[in-house]
């Protein structure tokens, strides 16, 4: 089996590179593709032989009246219709025919399922390698629609039009190397009017191309509004805005219809072309036929008489020669789609992730060797290559409770950012317990760490789904921990208590009280570090001084703690760092 990487499909230029870079995933099912497409090519010739040559000899028995109806020396002298073996074979020749669709659906599901799986999963791993920086790009309404729909949408590409691509191509040569036992006039006009039907096909196909990236456009579009207003609810109905906001969701809703038929307007267009093109080249062949039996002309044969076995032949082999065309020319519209789709995955592919830490190893961490200290070395944060801030120059050490101050600006969060290892340094060092650590996406150091941002990330599920993330945790521990974050009374109150759901950012619950389920996960996975961003900001002034008591203990077993504040709360810490100034001054113990 094939396989790619993201480095792979980082390097194409465009989608059109994408996607034969994607299709080498599935490149032995499309040659069985290929294959069995060829080997149904070819029954359907023996196929068609074997009732030319049974109509001509039921015709010869005097079956129907050929004197009247034929010349005598177009009918071939023969009685094949008379011996049952021929029509058991004719038999096997159909159902075998018959079955090799279905195994081809087969390899067909299985090849195009292999890939965008593939797909999906070189994605989901690079989104994971971005983190947050991947929210300054892609919405998750976008990168939703892009993972679910918009690869799924991919389907026909991969098993239908790539094997038919080599078909169209195959099966012609094959049928036109077949008529060529009956004369060369045929397969000549068969030859000369194929190539009218891709180049209408291509004509057709750029404009289905564009108007399919219109059309995801527009999805993309009325997934993110919908997103953000499902988001914004409240305040809409706060606001009594709910009817315009109705409004303007339909007319976006309806933009993207018309977009969505606009694309199939195109894709009947380009069927009823190539039907057109087709008929019109089948119907020379039967004109040519014609005249031929009533001894019009005489050109194009080998022979000096063109049987009725050949002209049979010849007249039901032209529309199984246009057949791989106009199969090839209705799927195009999966080509355009499938196009579209993957000009908007290579803009995701090519997303890189921040740089610049001057410290580049990141070798995992001990988890036998506990944090001692941190310390910064003229650490320059900031997004990208835009600095925020001044050059930090500190160091934390074990056990520590330590405040960090400074006007809005400062760079307070982006510190924190950096310290969780979300965000790259773009110059400096950090050394933990004096070794030079790159700590952006470093995930052994992230499970050191326990971050909680000014905006809680919380899941549309339970409280206890939100507390465990995936690891197993007894009713006991989540007590403990929700009861450090003095959130275990407002469990307790709710119905189903642990079981009770709550919505993303928090839903159905304050913002101090998802700021306290917050802290309470934050305390149930012990980090050894612990990063908190205005923690104590919706919290009335007594749950914040048991808070604050709770960091206490937490410090003294051990733990770094860091605060980002506003308030004024000196006392309260062993050290007060102040950005704005880059002085560190001691706070009395409290």
């Amino acid at each position: 089996m094939s396989q790619i990487n993201i480095s792979t499909l980082q390097q194409c230029i465009n989608g059109q590179q994408l996607l034969r870079q994607a299709g080498k995933i599935s490149r032995r099912e499309n040659l069985w593709l290929t294959l069995t497409g060829a080997l149904q090519t070819a029954i359907t010739i023996a196929i068609t032989g074997l009732i030319a040559l049974l109509i001509n000899s039921a015709v010869y028995s005097g079956s129907v009246n050929a004197p009247t109806l034929f010349q005598p020396s177009i009918i071939n002298q023969s009685d094949l219709w008379q011996h049952g073996s021929w029509w058991l074979l004719l038999a096997a020749l159909l159902v075998l025919r018959a079955l090799l669709p279905l195994w081809q659906t087969r390899l067909a599901d299985r090849a195009s399922i292999r890939v965008r799986n593939q797909l999906r999963s070189i994605v989901l791993t690079h989104c994971a390698g971005l983190q947050l920086s991947l929210e300054q790009q892609f919405s998750s309404a976008e990168l939703s629609n892009l993972l679910s729909g918009e690869i799924d949408s991919t389907r026909d590409y991969f098993a239908e039009f790539l094997p038919q691509q080599r078909l169209a191509m195959l099966a012609p040569l094959m049928i036109i190397a077949a008529c060529l036992w009956s004369g060369w006039l045929v397969p000549l006009l068969l030859a000369l009017t194929a190539p009218l039907v891709p180049l209408f096909m291509i004509i057709v196909g750029h404009k289905a191309a564009a108007a399919s990236k219109r059309n995801l456009t527009e999805l993309t579009r009325l997934g993110n509004l919908l997103s953000d207003r499902i988001k914004g609810i409240s305040a809409l109905q706060l606001a009594n805005s709910c009817s315009e906001e109705q409004h303007n969701l339909f007319r976006q809703s309806e933009q993207f219809r018309h977009s969505t038929m606009q694309v199939l307007r195109l894709a009947f267009l380009s069927g009823t072309l190539l039907e057109f093109f087709s008929a019109i080249s089948i119907a020379m062949v039967a004109v040519y036929l014609g005249l031929l039996y009533l001894d019009k002309y005489q050109i194009g044969m080998w022979q000096e008489q063109l049987t009725l076995t050949h002209g049979i032949f010849l007249l039901m082999l032209a529309p199984e020669f246009y057949l791989p065309l106009r199969r090839l020319g209705a799927l195009y519209h999966a080509r355009a789609d499938a196009s579209s789709v993957a000009d908007h995955l290579l803009r995701l592919i090519q997303l890189k992730p921040p740089t610049g830490s001057a410290a580049t190893d990141q070798t995992p961490l001990s988890e036998h060797n506990p944090l001692q200290q941190i310390s910064l070395q003229q650490l320059q944060t900031g997004y990208g290559e835009t600095p925020v801030g001044k050059p930090y120059s500190f160091t934390l050490k074990r056990g520590e409770n330590v405040l960090l101050k400074g006007p809005s600006g400062a760079g307070k969060s982006t510190l924190l950012d950096t310290l969780a290892g979300v965000l790259p340094a773009i110059s400096g060092l950090i050394l933990l317990n004096e070794i030079g650590i790159n700590l952006y996406n470093n995930r052994s150091w992230q499970q050191k760490v326990g971050y909680m941002t000014q905006q809680p990330e919380l899941l549309f599920d339970t409280l206890r789904n939100n507390l465990c993330l995936g690891r197993e945790f007894t009713d006991t521990e989540l007590f403990d921990a929700l009861q450090q974050a003095r959130a275990d009374d407002l469990v307790r109150a709710l119905p189903g208590q642990l079981d009770y759901h709550i919505s993303d950012s928090g839903g159905f619950l304050s913002g101090g009280q998802a700021q306290r389920i917050a802290l309470a996960r934050v305390f149930l996975h012990k980090p050894e570090l612990l990063l908190l961003d205005e923690p104590t900001a919706n919290l009335d002034h007594d749950t914040a001084q048991q808070f604050m008591e709770s960091l206490k203990r937490f410090s003294a077993a051990g733990g770094i703690v860091l605060i980002s504040s506003h308030r004024d709360e000196a006392e309260q810490f062993d050290r007060v760092i102040c950005l704005d100034s880059l002085t560190t001054s001691e706070s009395a113990h409290a």
